[in-house]
Formats: structure tokens, C-alpha cells, sequence
């Protein structure tokens, strides 16, 4: 991969970097500069630019109804209080899409970062995953048991 690749020229300079690092196929990176990665075979993280030379890492967690009602507020109040706990001990926290159509978990990624720095913040960020996810799913579940 050289290092001119038009498919690159979006990307963050540390997300460059690490995709040349790690030889990542050029298919896993969008003309919007998102770089998009599998891990564990099954959380899609999106790598993309941040405000401030900044680097977020993005993973869908839910999607939102469109119409949403109170019993998907409380779940949302839930995830939100566990987020809320959770923040001096992980750097990952939950947001909500720009289109509203998805809770989202995301870490931001210091400017300035180099490739190992980046790295080390995947890692944090597909563990914390796996515990979003599998507590997504679980509220996900009882919703839709309430709803049947």
C-alpha cells in the first residue's frame, strides 16, 4: 500500500499511519474517511476524524425507533446512568447518532496520538464493547418481550 493511495488521502495522519501499519486492503476505508474495521469477527467500528485533529472510534450499539415511547426512554435513562458510572473508569462512552436513528458507543482518540497510541485505544474500546453490546442486547430483549 503506498503511502500516495488516493483511498488514504482522507484519512486522519495517525489513522493513515495505522492502516499502513497493520497493511489493512484499502476496501475497509470510505471516501468520507472513515476507516471501517471488524473486530472479533463481530463489532463494526468506525474510525473516523474528530473535531480538534482528534480521532473517534464508533460503534453502533441500538437502533432507535423512530417514534420513540416511554418504555424505550427508560431503557435509554438506564443505559445512560450505567454510562454515567461508568466514566471514570473507561473512556468509552454512549451518544446518540446525528441522524437519531442509533445509540452509539464512542471513545475519542487525544490529537496528537501516534499509531500505538491508537491501538492501545481499540483494544479499551472492543472491550467495553463487548459489555455495551451484550447489555444492549439484553434490554433490546426485554423490550421487545414486553412488547409481544
Amino acid at each position: 500500500m503506498a503511502t500516495g493511495d488516493p483511498s488514504l488521502a482522507a484519512l486522519a495522519p495517525v489513522v493513515r499511519a495505522f492502516v499502513q501499519h497493520h497493511r489493512i486492503p484499502t476496501d475497509s476505508v470510505r471516501a468520507d474517511g472513515r476507516l471501517v474495521l471488524t473486530i472479533d469477527q463481530r463489532y463494526r467500528v468506525h474510525v473516523l476524524a474528530a473535531p480538534h485533529n482528534r480521532v473517534a472510534l464508533q460503534s453502533e450499539l441500538l437502533p432507535l425507533p423512530e417514534h420513540a415511547d416511554s418504555r424505550t426512554d427508560d431503557i435509554l435513562l438506564r443505559l445512560a446512568k450505567t454510562a454515567a458510572g461508568l466514566l471514570q473508569q473507561h473512556a468509552s462512552t454512549l451518544c446518540i447518532d446525528r441522524k437519531r436513528q442509533a445509540l452509539v458507543l464512542q471513545h475519542t482518540v487525544a490529537a496528537g496520538a501516534d499509531v500505538q497510541a491508537l491501538q492501545d485505544a481499540l483494544a479499551d474500546f472492543s472491550n467495553v464493547l463487548a459489555f455495551w453490546s451484550r447489555l444492549c442486547r439484553t434490554e433490546a430483549a426485554a423490550l421487545q418481550a414486553e412488547r409481544a
